[in-house]
């Protein structure tokens, strides 16, 4: 008999089946494909549309209309996914780095600014066009795309009752800001208005762009008179100087140069410096007398008398953190050089201005309206503000005015008080309600 040995037949092992992939990564695709679309395909926009308001606030709302559209008409979760948290969440932060590039690129320069400021990263600046960002295409699909989403989510809560009304509130508020942001962008207007007191008058405003004057005039329908031009100046004849050094064309060469920044008054109070460093004046002395004081490293510092003879500050500086005291004589000149690169210094200053101010006479038909214009002050007649921004120290009678219209601003305020009118009946009345219900 032959033994016989078998071996029992092993199956084989099947490949593991991938998971289905879930709605939350299926979501997260969507919006990574929703960002990247609208960027692309308003970059590419922006190779035959130049960016400017029109072209921002016509992208955004024929953008906003598609992708609204399309999330109906489209089969998946397409206008569940507009109406999301996480979908909001993902385009704030994309608004965000937009924002972020947008402060920290200069905006609205010239190409040869970008060429010499960011070397060869400015062609790409140009090529891209981050040199208008705000105003870009791509930005205005951004825009879009929150058009989209806060209507999606309305109409998903719809009807209005009184357990969702703060979250309607809040989302009437969004639409009338963006309104009223789309209306201060390609409608409003700024101008300059150049007058000499002794009567002379102003009908009508002339429209500038970036600065430069753009050769339109817009009536003002009213009639803007300077009586009076006041240059308010400093009364201390001596004062605390910060300079920083700034590169200068002088006979057509690049040159470095002290640039005068700040001035302050000798008043013992602390003062902060552009830049974040501070300092503070520990002593002022008119007329410095030195004494020397037996058994100490510094000497003893007072004054002889009230008047400036020989006047000077004792400072106290801070910078990151650590502080040193230093003593500046007016008469001798220097200064204290500071680690990121600025100076200060206490000198004497003949001719600096404070501010400066119009009195100003508006007569609109039979009324008539006397009013003062400062820096910090501006007039508003009727859909006009008025901002004291000129004056020439050759001229004492000549003060330059900013006109600005902006019929967007009234929307904005009214969407932001809604915001914060809906934000408080979600957090204190429909909580109240929830209880009351349970």
């Amino acid at each position: 008999m032959h033994s016989m040995s078998t071996s029992a037949a092993v199956p084989a092992r099947a490949a593991p089946i991938p998971a289905a992939p879930t709605a939350a990564s299926r979501e997260v695709v969507l919006i990574a494909l929703l960002l990247l679309g609208v960027v692309l395909a308003g970059s590419a926009m922006q190779l035959f549309v130049e960016p400017g308001p029109v072209a921002l606030v016509a992208s955004a709302a024929i953008a906003g209309v598609a992708i609204f559209a399309l999330g109906y008409l489209l089969p998946g979760r397409l206008r569940q996914t507009l109406a999301g948290f996480r979908f909001v969440s993902t385009l704030l932060f994309a608004l965000a780095i937009a924002a972020i590039l947008g402060t920290l690129i200069l905006q609205g320069k010239s190409t040869q600014m970008y060429q010499a400021r960011y070397g060869a990263v400015g062609d790409v600046i140009v090529a891209l066009r981050l040199d208008d960002i705000f105003h870009s295409v791509w930005f205005g699909g951004l825009l879009a795309l929150f058009l989209a989403g806060v209507v999606s989510s309305a109409i998903q809560r719809w009807p209005v009752k009184a357990k969702n009304a703060g979250f309607f509130t809040c989302h009437l508020g969004l639409l009338l800001s963006l309104a009223g942001a789309a209306l201060s962008t390609t409608m409003s207007v700024r101008g300059r208005v150049d007058l000499h007191a002794g009567g002379q008058h102003a009908t009508a405003v002339a429209v500038t762009r970036g600065g430069s004057f753009t050769g339109k005039t817009l009536p003002l329908g009213f009639d803007l008179r300077l009586d009076r031009f006041d240059v308010v100046r400093y009364d201390a004849e001596y004062r605390v100087a910060y300079y920083e050094q700034a590169r200068r064309a002088v006979d057509g060469r690049a040159k470095e140069s002290w640039m005068l920044k700040a001035s302050f008054d000798p008043d013992l109070a602390k003062h902060r410096l552009p830049g974040g460093d501070s300092f503070r004046v520990k002593g002022y002395y008119p007329d410095l007398v030195v004494r020397p004081r037996p058994g100490a490293a510094l000497p003893e510092y007072d004054t002889a008398s009230k008047e400036p003879r020989n006047p000077a500050v004792l400072l106290e500086v801070y910078e990151k953190g650590k502080s040193r005291e230093a003593l500046l004589v007016a008469h001798e000149g220097g200064g204290i050089r500071l680690a990121r690169g600025g100076a200060i210094a206490f000198e004497h200053r003949e001719d600096e201005v404070k501010a400066f101010k119009s009195d100003v006479t508006v007569t609109d038909g039979a009324a008539v309206k006397k009013a003062v214009i400062t820096v910090n002050d501006p007039l508003g007649v009727g859909s006009w503000s008025f901002y004291q921004v000129n004056y020439d120290p050759r001229d004492p009678t000549y003060s330059g005015l900013e006109a600005v219209r902006d019929p967007g601003v009234p929307w904005v305020f009214l969407g932001f008080a809604l915001i914060s009118i809906g934000v408080f009946y979600m957090f204190y009345v429909e909580s109240r309600l929830k209880r009351q219900r349970v």
